[in-house]
């Protein structure tokens, strides 16, 4: 748009009264696919309350001293600014400013309110999004540039899943960074946001804190209006002594993997019953109880017809002996629960139980040991887990939870010298 042109364009804008919705600033508020006065008007003197005003006709309105224009405080050829629909400028901090169409002028307020100084409007250069500036009386020209806000396009967190634990005098915690793509954009603020602060809670920078067993997602979204937001799921496991418990609704928690693994498909350490340590070799000569035994006449020095024990005590536990606190192996009683009240479901090399709380453990299938051999039933994918209590028929053997193929809970002369895995409980 030419210079000619611009006073037809502020003489138009005279007797405008249209409302302006205040979310639509940035860009072509009177939709006639360009950038003019009018479009700027809108933005001044009352547009924004969402009221009709008439704009003024006649008059000076304003009163200049200049206490701005000193040297060449004005801004270069080269320099931009922006006016912002609040009233606000980047062109002088601390001022704010009107446009006065009909006189062609930005006028700029101190903080006491008195005109400081003013710029002339030179140009509205069509489709160009701008308008030239300059100080009367000088031959350097700015431009305020009017174009759309840039928006968030993306966010990207540090972790897109977290799992934190929660014990009895700990919670441990996380931070998640956001990253705010482009990173030019007008508004980077962001906000964090928890699903359910009952599981984990979030602060304004980010940190994470774990606050109960559960699943939460924490979501960081922009503040712009993009709507652009990203998530991350964050699970609080119950850890007793560093290892994980899940509450499947029964009377015990139950450990989420084998003694002696490190993930809950892997196998871990085969144990005699009674004994604390695994071994390379499992049979009666080799078993801690019965250094003597021979089948004739079966000795045990301990757990034996004499001593009525029929319950490991804690220093022969493997489980407590392995992780210590409140870690134990479960009894039989534990053990018939966990199969009479649980969803059994066949899982790749395992047993998938889910309890009646619909929380969940995997039993890998790793077969047994006897003498210095490990079998494994390929196929059945069959597990051998001890229980802490001892058979009350027959003193040579142990009660175990066979799992796989037909799985069930069998109480039988099971000699204790066999190689089992051992799954832990706590309370």
């Amino acid at each position: 748009m030419k210079k000619s042109t611009f006073s037809t364009l502020l003489f138009a804008a005279m007797a405008m009264t249209t409302a302006v919705n205040a979310q639509v600033i940035n860009g072509d508020l009177n939709h006639n696919n360009g950038l003019d006065v009018e479009d700027v008007t809108l933005l001044i003197d009352g547009y924004l309350t969402g009221t009709s005003e008439q704009i003024q006709t006649a008059g000076k309105p304003y009163d200049i001293d200049n206490s701005l224009v000193s040297g060449t405080w004005y801004r270069s050829k080269k320099d931009k600014f922006r006016l912002k629909a609040d009233g606000t400028t980047d062109y002088a901090e601390g001022y704010t400013y009107k446009f006065f169409p009909l006189q062609g002028c930005i006028v700029f307020y101190n903080s006491a309110g008195n005109a400081a100084t003013y710029l002339k409007v030179l140009d509205v250069p069509a489709d160009k999004g701008y308008l030239v500036v300059n100080v009367p009386g000088s031959s350097d020209v700015c431009t305020y540039h009017k174009k759309s806000t840039q928006m968030v396009k993306n966010i990207v967190l540090s972790a897109s899943s977290v799992s934190l634990r929660l014990e009895e005098s700990y919670r441990s915690s996380e931070y998640l960074k956001a990253t705010v793509f482009p990173s030019d954009a007008e508004n980077t603020s962001v906000e964090w946001i928890s699903s359910d602060k009952t599981v984990a809670t979030v602060n304004n920078r980010g940190y994470v804190e774990a606050v109960g067993v559960g699943t939460a997602y924490i979501t960081c979204a922009a503040l712009d209006g993009s709507g652009v937001k990203a998530t991350c799921k964050v699970n609080v496991g119950n850890y007793e002594n560093g290892h994980e418990a899940v509450d499947l609704g029964l009377s015990v928690k139950w450990a989420t993997m084998n003694i002696g693994a490190t993930y809950p498909e892997s196998w871990g350490d085969f144990f005699a019953w009674g004994e604390t340590e695994p071994k390379s070799n499992y049979y009666w000569t080799t078993y801690k109880w019965s250094p003597n035994y021979d089948w004739t006449t079966p000795v045990f020095t301990k757990y034996n017809q004499l001593d009525n024990k029929i319950t490991l005590d804690l220093s022969d536990d493997a489980a407590n002996a392995n992780w210590g606190g409140v870690w134990r192996m479960p009894t039989y009683d534990e053990m018939n629960e966990l199969v009479t009240k649980c969803m059994w479901t066949q899982a790749s090399d395992g047993c998938k139980v889910t309890g009646p709380n619909g929380n969940s453990i995997y039993l890998p299938g790793a077969g047994y040991r006897s003498f210095d051999s490990h079998n494994n039933y390929t196929g059945e994918n069959l597990g051998f887990y001890w229980s802490s209590t001892l058979s009350t028929d027959d003193p040579t053997a142990g009660c175990y939870m066979r799992t796989g193929t037909g799985y069930y809970l069998e109480m039988k002369s099971t000699s204790r010298y066999f190689g089992h895995t051992i799954r832990a409980v706590c309370p």
